[in-house]
């Protein structure tokens, strides 16, 4: 699919691999580590580490019998999108009691995520606006000429 998200959502898309670089996030790196803490299948595990390491966003070091897994920067670069996730979560999931914070080296709670424009204004989902990218193929072009013509007329 021609689309950022949905090749994201590839990569990391189900409930597993996401709590999977969460946990890595908090600085698991065993595997018997990251099944305890999720409670996860053995097999379900596996698969998803091994998925995670060939998209390049977990490396596998350490020994065969007792590997490590580590973020690369790939892997760090989903921060915002998880902490994103996260701060969503706790404003419409978990009535006002996060189980989680995020917090800076200090300890000091991190500010909600926001979209904001090149000026600094916050854009929300009444002010966004998508357009075809240089990426867009034939039919997200389409697409996105015919949502054009739908509002036009």
């Amino acid at each position: 699919m021609n689309c950022s998200l949905a090749r994201a959502l590839g990569a990391v898309g189900d409930w597993w691999t996401l709590l999977i670089v969460r946990d890595a996030m908090f600085g698991v790196k065993r595997f018997s580590d990251f099944q305890q803490s999720l409670g996860i299948a053995r097999n379900i595990l596996s698969a998803r580490l091994e998925r995670l390491v060939a998209a390049d966003i977990l490396s596998r070091q350490g020994t065969a019998a007792r590997p490590l897994y580590e973020l690369t920067a790939k892997g760090q670069a989903l921060l915002p999108a998880l902490v994103a996730l996260m701060q969503w979560g706790d404003a419409w999931e978990v009535n006002g009691a996060p189980p989680v914070l995020v917090t800076d080296a200090a300890g000091r709670k991190v500010k909600p995520l926001e979209v904001r424009s090149p000026s600094g204004a916050v854009i929300n989902g009444a002010t966004v606006q998508f357009s075809p990218g240089p990426g867009a193929d034939r039919r997200t072009r389409a697409f996105f000429k015919a949502l054009q013509a739908a509002k036009d007329d």
